[in-house]
């Protein structure tokens, strides 16, 4: 798989965009609130995400889950995740924003960019922000540039023994 790395520069503003009517965000941080909370602890990468930040498996604290909800549902969730193993190319101060999902029914509304907009906003001490995109994903290529991003490089995601939860992201040329 080609992946496009894409880089925010720290210093630089966030994209201008707004939150879609009756959309509110929700921020957890497992080192500043602890266990997954309700809504998030259904999905068991947060407890494993959890885990990592409890066992100081990042560079630096500061993992996050950003949310949008309306009526009670979860319209978008999005990760960010300081420098570790599996992201070898990112310096101690950086962030990625990554897992990135809206639902079905909600997409087309803005939702992706203004969670983006608001990630950005949340990692505004970050020394860059990184946001890596499957090369065949039009959308998620589209998204990342509207929102500001610039295309750094081009690398892969290597599987070690065909092991995807192994697999570590490579940037091979800028």
């Amino acid at each position: 798989m080609t992946v496009l790395f894409y880089r925010w520069a720290g210093d630089a503003s966030p994209p201008r965009t707004e939150k879609p009517n009756g959309v509110t965000v929700r921020v957890w941080r497992p080192s500043e609130q602890g266990l997954p909370p309700p809504g998030s602890r259904g999905r068991a990468s947060n407890w494993v995400w959890w885990a990592f930040e409890a066992l100081g498996l990042f560079a630096e604290p500061g993992f996050t889950e950003l949310t949008l909800w309306r009526d009670g549902r979860r319209l978008h969730r999005q990760i960010a995740t300081p420098r570790w193993c599996r992201f070898p190319f990112m310096g101690r101060g950086d962030l990625q924003l990554g897992d990135l999902r809206t639902e079905p029914e909600a997409r087309g509304q803005g939702l992706a960019r203004a969670a983006i907009a608001e990630a950005l906003r949340l990692a505004r001490h970050a020394d860059q922000v990184w946001y890596l995109v499957d090369a065949r994903n039009a959308a998620s290529v589209r998204l990342a540039e509207s929102a500001g991003f610039q295309l750094h490089g081009v690398g892969r995601r290597t599987r070690p023994l065909g092991l995807h939860a192994a697999g570590r992201f490579r940037l091979d040329r800028t």
